[in-house]
């Protein structure tokens, strides 16, 4: 969730580094996923996103939700700034739900809402789509109003991803899922095993903060060895992106 410094010495954006590790897809290969981390994402969200981080820059330090925190890792309070996804990482969510036009996204850890921005204005220009986002802390409330100002429709809900089934139908299928919660390997593979069944022939799974623990590295291993997934690479060290299709 958190962003990273993505912009070289002369103040022009780094090249996203890319780790493939399976290439097994009909439909993905390198040049494809290349065209989508490179494009520059086209919405008029983009505005209201960067309108949006900065008036979270007003907020005071929230304390971080306990169950976030990890012995010697985490502050005790926490910025919007602090917690909100770049806007190159937000870039790469929106072309990648894009890619595949998601209509049903799931989030598992909203924060303050802009991550959620990038997928729910995907999820709209897909034409009638809509993001479930859960957030277990009362960041809730500002994730949600961050939504609202690209897509009403789509819902934040304070609470635990874990319950996110009682909210589908069960024909729902769903598109494209954002994993940035816990980043160790048992919360992680909870979340990701609750997915499976639900996940649309062709849709994709991006894990984030790969690079937070040697935990969170071992649990997107545990996922990509599950062999659900046709096409799997890390982008920067921190993405984990598993296509399946």
């Amino acid at each position: 969730m958190t962003g990273d410094n993505m912009t070289a010495p002369s103040g022009k954006p780094m090249p996203l580094k890319v780790t493939y590790l399976r290439e097994n897809s009909a439909n993905w290969d390198r040049s494809r996923f290349r065209k989508h981390l490179d494009a520059a994402p086209n919405s008029p969200a983009l505005a209201e996103i960067a309108h949006r981080r900065n008036a979270l820059r007003s907020l005071a330090p929230h304390p971080l939700h306990q169950s976030y925190q990890a012995p010697n890792r985490s502050p005790a309070r926490v910025t919007p700034d602090l917690l909100a996804i770049s806007p190159a990482y937000g870039a790469v969510l929106f072309n990648l739900a894009r890619s595949i036009e998601a209509r049903l996204i799931l989030e598992d850890g909203a924060g303050f809402g802009i991550s959620s921005m990038y997928l729910a204005a995907a999820a709209r220009q897909a034409g009638g789509g809509m993001l479930l986002s859960f957030e277990i802390s009362d960041y809730a409330t500002h994730a949600q109003a961050s939504v609202n100002l690209v897509d009403p429709g789509s819902q934040v809900i304070r609470g635990s991803f874990a319950g996110f089934a009682a909210h589908l139908s069960g024909a729902a299928q769903v598109d494209f899922a954002f994993i940035d919660s816990m980043h160790d390997k048992d919360s992680m593979l909870r979340s990701f095993r609750s997915l499976i069944g639900w996940m649309a022939p062709q849709s994709i799974i991006v894990v984030d903060d790969l690079s937070y623990s040697d935990s969170a590295r071992e649990g997107f291993r545990c996922m990509m060895r599950m062999g659900h997934h046709d096409f799997v690479a890390i982008v920067n060290n921190r993405f984990g992106v598993l296509i399946r299709g």
